[in-house]
């Protein structure tokens, strides 16, 4: 264990500036860094010794005396709470992260797979709960996704983004072959309830707003399914991922 026992107090040091990058998708992948923040992800992340993540550093404000089994920095009050963007109070781990493999969507999916072009840190991080919780295989990202490791993201995961299986796809979402079983949710589509789950396909799941934007020839190629509802229009993304994982895995053929 290493203690900076000197306080970085300045902005334009090196590391700090490197630290606030961490809070982007941008410098999370230049860095292959980013930060888990909450006592109860850390706790969590520490009790159960995870082997997929190592811990690069701990960042501790001035006001914190505890000490960590790893390489620990302080910084002034001002400086930690401009990183600390979840206002957690607690020091913030930064842990190192490879990047995530591509996939050939040209290859049939194998298992239960998701496509995802969600750009919202928290619907990402709620819906890749949703998926580490009913056994999804693969969480494929567009090129349009938000970084699943930004501090929003794994908050509302509640860390299972820890625990997902994470594939970049490489292209824009209107970009992507379409080949096996492919579905997506679509306000004019069939009831999902009736629907028969083959037991290799990919799911399409967009958001509110933009949705999935196919273009035609993957429309041709999709199979559209709906959650009806009642008084409203819609669910939002990660409410309907949910809906959509369980009705998969009770009626796969």
């Amino acid at each position: 264990m290493r203690h900076n026992e000197q306080t970085i107090t300045s902005k334009d040091n090196p590391l700090f500036k490197k630290l606030r990058l961490l809070l982007s998708a941008k410098g999370i992948k230049e860095h292959k860094l980013f930060f888990l923040m909450g006592d109860k992800l850390i706790k969590e992340f520490t009790k159960t010794k995870n082997k997929n993540f190592k811990v690069h550093l701990v960042v501790c404000s001035d006001k914190y005396t505890a000490k960590f089994p790893f390489n620990t920095i302080t910084l002034s009050q001002e400086l930690f709470n401009e990183l600390d963007v979840l206002g957690t109070h607690y020091p913030l781990f930064v842990l190192e992260a490879d990047d995530f493999p591509t996939i050939d969507l040209k290859q049939k999916p194998e298992g239960i797979e998701v496509v995802l072009p969600v750009g919202d840190p928290r619907n990402l991080g709620a819906l890749a709960r949703s998926a580490v919780g009913f056994g999804i295989n693969k969480i494929i990202l567009t090129q349009e996704a938000c970084h699943p490791f930004l501090p929003h993201s794994v908050k509302a995961s509640a860390g299972a983004v820890l625990k997902a299986e994470f594939y970049t796809a490489g292209l824009k979402t209107n970009e992507l072959p379409i080949t096996g079983e492919n579905f997506a949710l679509e306000l004019e589509g069939a009831d999902i309830a009736s629907q028969k789950w083959p037991k290799d396909l990919r799911i399409w799941l967009g958001e509110e707003g933009p949705g999935l934007r196919l273009e035609s020839e993957q429309v041709k190629k999709m199979k559209f399914i709906n959650i009806p509802t009642h008084s409203i229009e819609s669910l939002n993304a990660s409410v309907s991922a949910a809906i959509s994982f369980w009705e998969i895995k009770k009626h796969r053929q």
